[in-house]
């Protein structure tokens, strides 16, 4: 077994085939269909591969917790509610979120390829994974991207002290010519709640500044981490509000109007808008990429502040990481590692082998 060792074993290396089989038999095994479960085995080692571990596969054994109590529908089958050229409406009917909206990002990509653009909904799903993974796929297809998602997190509104909105993401990209998708993915708090997850396995201390207590205090320690704060105060919440109305709202299915009723929702319920715009129809594609690169030579030549070594595009270490992880393997934190060998145990799954 190769690990990483300094005084301790801090985590263990898998390749990302392994990993996906790995998260794909533990979800055949709790009842997915074995389609759905290689769809969100391909989001949680998709995350892994690009440094987003807190989207990876330590949010498996939450999927489980939620499959458990019935939260994730295992024979739900996407439906389409509204369905024009440029626009449409998909329900998941709480079924797991990774393989809906891949299916919904190619229907856009489908449409905007036939009438230029598309706008499409995904509603009553459970949990989206990372949703820079849909934007990056419609670039990959020659369209820009631009999706956001909503849905039920632990983040105040800027000013209160209690939670209020949802970490809701944006993630734009873009096609280039040399370096593919040009992937930006932001949350709108100041940190994404898959780092605390992380950060409770990996004992590391929360930035300043980031979280709060549940009883409203600000605190580093992951542990007591219940409420994350927006990012840039009144911008990330404001965002998150806007988000939360083009994805919820627009699709009669609004989320926090229900957290924060006497419904008190506790349900994981989330939503997800998708913008693909083929380039082809505005402008030839090479032409585009050809500007895009050009941008992109011209900001990266720029002078330095002191301290930079070089000044890197949205998703280039990201890129960079999975191109690393690709080829030497993927960290898994020791403790979470433990937890995964105990889940594979329990349900008669073979655990990932080690590299």
């Amino acid at each position: 077994m190769n690990q990483q060792t300094n005084k301790a074993k801090t985590s263990i290396l898998v390749t990302h085939d392994e990993l996906h089989r790995y998260i794909r038999d533990v979800l055949m095994a709790f009842g997915a269909r074995e389609s759905d479960a290689a769809g969100v085995a391909d989001g949680l080692v998709w995350a892994n591969l690009r440094g987003g571990d807190g989207h990876g596969v330590s949010r498996l054994p939450r999927y489980l917790q939620m499959l458990a109590r019935g939260e994730i529908d295992t024979k739900a089958q996407p439906r389409l509610l509204h369905d024009r050229p440029a626009s449409f409406m998909m329900e998941s009917g709480h079924g797991f979120g990774p393989p809906t909206c891949m299916q919904a990002a190619a229907l856009a990509v489908e449409r905007a390829k036939a009438v230029g653009v598309c706008f499409g909904l995904v509603r009553e799903t459970t949990h989206t994974g990372a949703i820079g993974r849909y934007a990056q796929w419609i670039a990959q297809h020659d369209c820009a991207a631009l999706v956001i998602g909503a849905g039920v997190g632990p983040m105040a509104f800027h000013g209160a002290r209690v939670v209020s909105m949802g970490t809701n993401p944006i993630a734009i990209a873009v096609p280039t010519g040399t370096a593919g998708p040009m992937l930006f993915d932001m949350a709108t708090s100041t940190i994404s709640n898959g780092k605390i997850v992380q950060a409770r396995t990996t004992g590391a201390p929360l930035p300043p500044g980031t979280v709060l207590t549940a009883a409203g205090e600000p605190t580093t320690d992951p542990r007591q981490a219940e409420i994350l704060l927006p990012l840039g105060g009144a911008k990330g919440s404001g965002l998150s509000l806007m988000f939360e109305m083009l994805a919820s709202v627009l699709a009669a299915a609004p989320i926090y109007a229900r957290v924060l009723a006497p419904e008190k929702l506790k349900r994981n319920v989330a939503n997800l808008a998708i913008l693909a715009l083929d380039v082809a129809s505005f402008r030839p594609l090479a032409d585009f990429e050809q500007d895009a690169d050009s941008l992109v030579a011209i900001l990266k030549s720029l002078p330095r502040q002191i301290g930079f070594d070089e000044i890197t595009m949205p998703g280039e270490r990201s890129g960079r990481t999975e191109a690393a992880r690709r080829k030497n393997g993927i960290p898994i934190p020791s403790k979470l590692w433990a937890e995964l060998e105990q889940i594979a145990k329990a349900n008669g799954v073979q655990m990932a082998a080690a590299k």
